[in-house]
């Protein structure tokens, strides 16, 4: 399995895209297959910084308890330990149950997560603090998005994950399998001054995780948009976008 299936197959599951069946089949291999695992640990930190909405309600009293210790029995997970002394797990909030996955989107197999997304983010954020803290002991700390984005169709499904990193580059996570017929390409874009107007920032010309980058502009900032659209090959000839958008979002600032 390649890094692009591998980092498609996280996003379902840390977007509670999957059915129970395929769910349990992923968490076995994120026992087995440190790669997988290290996508899903990735999204989850990524995409928890768009969980900061979410209504409080009530969740067992023992569920941390039970997830700090399913993370602990797995194979990989030996800082575990250190993960739960630096993630305080009493103010996480489980969300409003009518709206599944970390992003609260309606989407298939939604009503058959809410028993567990808690416990998803929850395991997530922990085996990232853990791997992070061992990581980060052996190579240092790596480079740290300024802004993140969740590029969404109009049925607001995710498509693609963003991160700007302040210095004209973003790297381009694609979440689905964008078709491209023949004579196409996908083009990504900024707004980041309505006065200036879309800035191209590269193109690309199939579904795989790339890092593009742009042209001088300033750094990165929340609500700045970002969208991806489908031009003529080798790209818009005008300098905006042509084609249909396919995906779009407004970029946030990770926690710190």
């Amino acid at each position: 399995m390649s890094r692009e299936e591998r980092m498609a197959r996280a996003g379902d599951y840390v977007l509670g895209l999957m059915d129970e069946k395929e769910r349990t089949r992923a968490e076995r291999d994120m026992e087995v297959d440190a790669e997988f695992r290290d996508c899903v640990i990735h999204l989850a930190e990524r995409f928890h910084a768009f969980d900061k909405d979410v209504a409080p309600a009530e969740v067992p009293g023992d569920m941390w308890q039970t997830v700090a210790a399913r993370i602990a029995d797995m194979p990989q997970m030996t800082a575990a330990d250190i993960a739960r002394e630096r993630l305080d797990l009493t103010t996480l909030q489980a969300p409003d149950p009518s709206r599944k996955g970390i992003l609260q989107l309606k989407r298939p197999y939604a009503h058959q997560s809410a028993g567990w997304r808690g416990g998803l983010i929850a395991a997530c954020l922990i085996g990232a603090l853990g791997v992070g803290y061992l990581s980060g002991q052996a190579m240092g700390p790596a480079p740290e998005p300024v802004v993140v984005v969740v590029l969404a169709d109009e049925d607001n499904a995710p498509g693609a994950f963003v991160e700007a990193y302040g210095n004209d580059a973003v790297r381009i996570v694609p979440l689905v399998d964008f078709e491209v017929p023949q004579g196409k390409t996908l083009e990504v874009w900024t707004l980041y001054d309505r006065e200036v107007g879309p800035v191209s920032l590269g193109t690309f010309g199939r579904s795989t995780e790339i890092t593009l980058q742009g042209p001088d502009q300033p750094t990165p900032r929340p609500e700045q948009l970002y969208e991806i659209t489908l031009e003529d090959a080798p790209g818009s000839p005008v300098g905006r976008p042509t084609g249909p958008i396919l995906v779009k979002g407004f970029a946030v600032r990770p926690p710190r």
